[in-house]
């Protein structure tokens, strides 16, 4: 009784610290998180793509068809490499917004997406700058992040560092 007993209490103990994990994203990983601002407006998104490359590019951009993105992709390409990331598509619903911060705090650095509030037709993304190894060892400082939003499209984005 008492082996089974334990046995329980370890798997809730399991159970309850994977439920509890937070998924994170690698250079070429996938995050998806969901946020709640103040307002209770749930704003899901997930990371499609992270690379560094220096290409002409706005702090944010909103891209709306499979065609801006594809023109978007046109541009990153490495020719050094014979295949291409895969090009995302948008459901019904879903916009992608390219990220590109002028870093303040680490020259060669990455971001990382805190989370993002929507109000009032207006994006808030909070993000902080983080460091990365590869990009330090590679002196590249051009970090871009590709999301995929789930929403109507916002009127502005404001990028705010934290």
């Amino acid at each position: 009784m008492k082996r089974v007993l334990i046995f329980l209490l370890l798997l809730i103990g399991f159970w309850g610290g994977l439920s509890c994990t937070n998924v994170s994203a690698s250079k070429t990983g996938v995050k998806a998180e969901s946020l709640t601002s103040e307002n209770h407006n749930d704003v899901k998104f997930s990371e499609v793509r992270r690379l560094n490359r220096n290409i002409p590019l706005k702090e944010y951009t909103i891209l709306r068809s499979f065609e801006e993105t594809l023109k978007l992709y046109r541009l990153m390409e490495d020719k050094r490499f014979s295949r291409s990331a895969p090009i995302p598509t948008l459901a019904e619903g879903e916009f992608l917004i390219v990220l590109k911060p002028k870093l303040k705090i680490q020259p060669y650095g990455d971001i990382e997406i805190e989370k993002i509030e929507e109000d009032k037709s207006v994006l808030y993304v909070y993000y902080k700058e983080i460091n990365n190894e590869e990009y330090i060892s590679n002196k590249e400082k051009d970090p871009i992040v590709i999301l995929k939003i789930e929403g109507k499209i916002p009127s502005s984005v404001k990028l705010i560092t934290s």
